[in-house]
C-alpha cells in the first residue's frame, strides 16, 4: 500500500521450550473503545501496552497456548477482557488474533484467523479482508458490499464481495498496480459510505486489510477507516473526503480578537475569535475540515485583513487526512506564536482521557494536581504532573471516572495559581484543559484572572 503513518510494536515470545517447530502469531488491537492492553501467553506478558490499531508479530513454539488480553486501567490496575485457552498453534499456519467488539457493551472477544500463505503468483498483490467495525454493522443495518476497482471507474453492478461483522474474505490475488480504489456501501445499496481514493497494491505484497471503527477527526465522514497490516506494520486509510480537522484557540491575553485565513487568498475562514475562544467549535470533533497537505494558516487582528499589517502568526501546517489539530495562539502579543497540538477524538470506555496544555506566560513551570472533589486544597498530594514548562502539551492521561479538583501551582511551591474545583470527568470522555494568562481589562470577569480554557467533552454539542 502506498500509505503514510505506519506504527508498529515489537513483540517477544517468552517460552523456555527448545522445540524448534515455531509458528507466527500476529496480535491486533481492533476494539475502538478499549484502553491500551497487555497481551499474555501462558500467563506471561509478551506484548505490553498495545494501543488501538497497533499490532505485534510473535514467533511461538507450535502447540497449545493460553492467550489473554488485559486492559490497562487508570492507576495501573488491569482487567482481563479476553481469554482464549487451549488455542492450537500449527507450525505450517500463521495466525491473526484480533481483539474485536466493544468494551462498553461487553462484546469484546478474540477473533482468530488462519492463513497458510499459499499464493499462485509471486508478483501479485495478495490480500485478506476482515470486517472489524461494529459501528459499520450498525450504520448499514447488516452486511456491506465492497468494490475493488481501478481508480475512477464507476461503481460496478456487482460487488467484489460482501461480508458482515467478524467475517473475512480471501486471500484475493490481484495484479499489482498503483491505480486501485476501494469503496464500501450498505448491502444492496449504491450509497458509498467509504471511499479510499486512489491507492496502490505493490507486487509481492501480502496484506491483511481490516475495516475498523473510524476514530479520526471529522468522524462523521464515514463509519470506518481501513487498517492495512504488512507484518507488524500498520497503516491507516481514511475516507478520501474526510480531510484534516483544524480548530483555533485564542490564548494570548493581550492580543485583540483575531481572524484566521487559510491558503493564499480569500476571506477569513474563521472570524472575530476573542481571547479564551475556540473556533469553529469547542465541543469534541468540532473542527473546520481542510484538505490534507501543506496548508498556510495566518492569524490577523480581526477586521484588518491580510494586507493591513496586522498578521501576527503565519504558519504552514503539514495536515494529514483524519488527524485533528488544535492551533493555539500563545504568548503575549509582542511574542505571539502558534502552538500546534495533535488531538484525539477516541472515546475509551474504561477511563476519562485528560490532556493539559500550559499556555500561561505568567505562571512559569508548573505542577498540576488532580485530587478528589471531596478534598479541600492540595494537602499532601503529589502532583499528577510535575515541572510542566510553558507550551508543554501532555499526553492524554487515563483518569478514573469521578469529580476532581484541579490545582495548578508554580513548580515546587504547592500554592495554587489556578484553581478549578468540582470538575467532572466521565469514563468515555475526552477533555482538554488549557492554562491561560489573565486579561485584567477584559469585559468578562472570568477572564480577568489566571484561569483555564476548557474544550472537547467539557463543552456539550448543541442539540
Amino acid at each position: 500500500m502506498v500509505l503514510a503513518g505506519s506504527v508498529a510494536l515489537s513483540g517477544c515470545w517468552l517460552d523456555d521450550d527448545d522445540d524448534p517447530a515455531t509458528t507466527s502469531v500476529r496480535i491486533l488491537h481492533a476494539s475502538s473503545d478499549a484502553p491500551a492492553v497487555n497481551v499474555l501467553v501462558n500467563g506471561d506478558v509478551v506484548v505490553p501496552g498495545a494501543d488501538y490499531k497497533q499490532a505485534a508479530v510473535l514467533a511461538p513454539s507450535a502447540g497449545l497456548a493460553d492467550i489473554a488480553v488485559d486492559g490497562l486501567l487508570p492507576g495501573g490496575e488491569t482487567v482481563t477482557v479476553i481469554s482464549a485457552d487451549g488455542v492450537s498453534l500449527r507450525s505450517d499456519t500463521s495466525y491473526d488474533v484480533i481483539a474485536v467488539g466493544k468494551v462498553g457493551d461487553e462484546t469484546i472477544e478474540p477473533l482468530i484467523l488462519t492463513d497458510d500463505g499459499a499464493r499462485e503468483d509471486a508478483d501479485s498483490a495478495r490480500l485478506r479482508v476482515v470486517h472489524l467495525s461494529p459501528e459499520a454493522q450498525t450504520a448499514a443495518a447488516g452486511p456491506v458490499d465492497v468494490y475493488v476497482t481501478a481508480s475512477g471507474d464507476p461503481l460496478p453492478a456487482e460487488a467484489t464481495f460482501s461480508f458482515s461483522f467478524k467475517e473475512s474474505v480471501g486471500p484475493l490475488e490481484l495484479p499489482a498496480s498503483n491505480d486501485y480504489q476501494i469503496r464500501v456501501t450498505p448491502a444492496g445499496s449504491d450509497t458509498v459510505v467509504f471511499d479510499s481514493g486512489q491507492i496502490g497494491l505493490p507486487a509481492g505484497s501480502d496484506l491483511l486489510v481490516g475495516a475498523v471503527d473510524n476514530t479520526g477527526a471529522n468522524g462523521d465522514a464515514s463509519p470506518i477507516s481501513l487498517v492495512v497490516l504488512n507484518g507488524s506494520n500498520v497503516a491507516e486509510i481514511f475516507d478520501a473526503g474526510q480531510d484534516a480537522g483544524v480548530r483555533v484557540v485564542h490564548a494570548s491575553s493581550n492580543a485583540p480578537n483575531v481572524d484566521v485565513f487559510v491558503g493564499e487568498t480569500g476571506p477569513a475562514a474563521l472570524s472575530d475569535i476573542p481571547f479564551g475562544g475556540v473556533s469553529p467549535f469547542a465541543f469534541l470533533d468540532g473542527y473546520a475540515a481542510l484538505p490534507a497537505g501543506d496548508t498556510r494558516v495566518r492569524v490577523a487582528a480581526a477586521g484588518t485583513g491580510l494586507s493591513g499589517g496586522q498578521v501576527v502568526i503565519d504558519e504552514t501546517l503539514p495536515l494529514v487526512n483524519g488527524q485533528g489539530y488544535s492551533v493555539l495562539a500563545v504568548g503575549q502579543l509582542e511574542n505571539i506564536e502558534a502552538l500546534v497540538a495533535e488531538d484525539t477524538a477516541r472515546s475509551i470506555a474504561t477511563q476519562a482521557s485528560l490532556r493539559i496544555v500550559h499556555a500561561s506566560t505568567a505562571a512559569g513551570n508548573v505542577d498540576v494536581y488532580l485530587v478528589p472533589g471531596t478534598q479541600d486544597g492540595i494537602g499532601n498530594a503529589d502532583p499528577a504532573l510535575a515541572d510542566v514548562p510553558f507550551k508543554g502539551v501532555t499526553d492524554y492521561l487515563p483518569i478514573a471516572d469521578g469529580t476532581y479538583n484541579v490545582y495548578i501551582a508554580p513548580t515546587g511551591t504547592g500554592t495554587p495559581a489556578i484553581t478549578a474545583e468540582g470538575v467532572e470527568l466521565n469514563a468515555g470522555g475526552v477533555y482538554t484543559v488549557v492554562a491561560r494568562d489573565a486579561d485584567p481589562d477584559n469585559a468578562d470577569p472570568a477572564l480577568q484572572a489566571l484561569g483555564l480554557i476548557l474544550f472537547d467533552d467539557f463543552v456539550g454539542e448543541p442539540q
